[in-house]
This record gives structure tokens, C-alpha cells and sequence, in this order.
């Protein structure tokens, strides 16, 4: 009994270590994606995301088509962890100007995350991309 408790202990602490020592994929300053017809750029600050303050989530949503600013967006993230069950945390991104939203996301943990991001314009479907960042 008291050797599987202590086996447990060790190997719950290997784990940690590993996880501190293995090099993450630092977030990139700028990502782009593709989100039915829309490019969508994102820009996070501060970066890397600290798990000590919200990162400040900047989205500029364009129609790719016509290169159109998209200013009319119902623009709804959801931050989850990639290697563990965090939760899922939804904000609704605020228009700042035509085509720009932001937001704040509470990445309270290290490691890898995914932003899943649903553009919705009145009188066309839902759009849908993810990108991927990595908290220090």
C-alpha cells in the first residue's frame, strides 16, 4: 500500500518536471486563418500570454473575396487547454472599429491552448476557425 502511494508520488512528479523541461511552441506574433470567406488575423498581447493577466485578443476580420473590412460580426471565442480539461471559457469579442474585435481571454495555465473563433454576419451561415497559442 504505502509502496504504490510513493510509486504514485514519483511518477506524479517525473511527469511535472517533464512537462516544465519539454520546449514549447512559442504563440506567433501574428497568425492568419481561413474562416469560410473570411481571413481572419489575430494578434495577442502580451506575448507570450502570461497565466498571471488576461491576454488582450486582437481579431481584424476581412472578406477575402472583395478584401472588405467586416464590421456587422457577432465575433464568440472559446479558449480551451489542448493537453487537459481547463474548462472552456466563451467571451464575446466587442467591435472596436469596422473589422477589428477584441477581447480578453484568462489563460490561467502553462502550455498549449486553442482559440476557436465563430464569426456570424446576419443573413449568412456561421464560420468557424481555431488558432492555436501557448502560454508561459
Amino acid at each position: 500500500m504505502i509502496l504504490g502511494i510513493g510509486f504514485l508520488i514519483v511518477v506524479t512528479f517525473l511527469g511535472t518536471s517533464l512537462e516544465a523541461l519539454i520546449p514549447r511552441k512559442p504563440t506567433a506574433p501574428v497568425q492568419v486563418a481561413q474562416a469560410g470567406p473570411y481571413q481572419v488575423t489575430l494578434q495577442v498581447s502580451p506575448n507570450p500570454p502570461s497565466i498571471n493577466q488576461p491576454a488582450n485578443l486582437s481579431l481584424q476580420i476581412v472578406k477575402k473575396a472583395s478584401g472588405q473590412l467586416v464590421s456587422n460580426a457577432r465575433v464568440i471565442l472559446a479558449s480551451s487547454m489542448q493537453s487537459m480539461d481547463m474548462g472552456t471559457e466563451e467571451i464575446v469579442a466587442r467591435s472596436q472599429s469596422p473589422g477589428l474585435y477584441q477581447a480578453q481571454a484568462h489563460l490561467s495555465m502553462g502550455g498549449s491552448w486553442q482559440l476557436h473563433v465563430q464569426i456570424t454576419v446576419p443573413g449568412s451561415p456561421a464560420a468557424t476557425t481555431n488558432f492555436d497559442i501557448t502560454t508561459q
